[in-house]
């Protein structure tokens, strides 16, 4: 893979990577059309790392907050001897609603995984099948975003109590971790599919976005962790390599960083639901594409 290459998919990842529009099916689709035959995985790591870092940079206020609020609920529960005292903490309770929504996304996206991916030789979609299935899924996809052109936030309903935060719930919040973990399958948005459903259960359109790219921390980093493995490193030559992939994963940082702020400003416009023509659009073309290569 050359430079050009690289940046070229760099740029995909970071502009897919949080709008709702599926990175992993952009890049599978990306590398099918600029004649990548093997799939890049230690690449693929780096662009995912370097969005990742975009998105902790993003928020690392709310993440400085849940810290130091996680401490202080930590030390209050210990002195009053009961986990009450998280729900004190705004930052506490969200890094506990984070959690609950992580623990779904963990179950259902590694039972993806397993399905897809069952041990060699035993593939379920093969390489071949996975730019139709991607295509596909996109746009299914753009149904699921098509669907808040309906949403009102005149019928979304109100909820107390000490467990609110931004109207999710702890049951919201396991839901919106489902959700995630349907993302697994190929073509498959993970924002939209978690802002869809934090906004049709209620919670509010900006904060819907927050809980959605806060969320993809732990489940991004998981994956990564899952993913390492110290032949990836395997073959590769040094120098050259590095300086490709160091400038790859900071050009998909700071596109991804634009993209967060892009697609907040869209959900404030309540204009989330254009991106379902887009996802129409690639589906639609990609299957006429891979039809006339076939």
């Amino acid at each position: 893979m050359g430079f050009i290459e690289a940046i070229l998919l760099a740029m995909l990842q970071g502009a897919t990577e949080f709008l709702p529009i599926s990175s992993s099916g952009h890049l599978i689709l990306g590398e099918r059309f600029l004649g990548i035959e093997e799939p890049q995985l230690l690449f693929s790591v780096t662009l995912h790392l370097g969005t990742l870092l975009a998105v902790m940079l993003y928020y690392r206020r709310e993440i400085m907050t849940s810290v130091t609020d996680v401490v202080a609920a930590a030390a209050d529960g210990l002195q009053e001897r009961s986990i009450g005292a998280f729900r004190l903490h705004a930052g506490a309770r969200l890094a506990l609603l984070l959690v609950l929504a992580t623990l779904p996304t963990a179950v259902v996206g590694l039972g993806i995984d397993r399905v897809l991916d069952p041990g060699e030789g035993a593939e379920v979609i093969s390489p071949a099948m996975m730019p139709m299935v991607i295509c596909v899924s996109l746009i299914l996809t753009g149904f699921i975003l098509f669907s808040m052109r309906f949403y009102n936030d005149a019928k979304r309903p109100e909820r107390g109590g000490n467990w609110t935060l931004w109207n999710i719930t702890p049951g919201v919040a396991i839901l919106i971790g489902l959700a995630q973990g349907l993302a697994a399958l190929p073509g498959f948005s993970r924002s939209g599919l978690t802002i869809a459903a934090a906004l049709w259960l209620g919670a509010e359109r900006e904060e819907s976005a927050h809980f959605s790219f806060l969320l993809s921390i732990p489940a991004v980093l998981g994956a990564l962790i899952l993913k390492f493995d110290p032949a990836l490193f395997a073959g590769v030559d040094g120098g050259r390599t590095a300086l490709v992939y160091g400038v790859s994963a900071l050009v998909a940082g700071v596109i991804g960083y634009v993209s967060i702020i892009w697609l907040v400003g869209l959900l404030k416009r309540a204009q989330f639901h254009h991106f379902a023509w887009y996802c129409w659009i690639v589906g639609a073309g990609g299957l006429l594409a891979l039809g006339m290569m076939s």
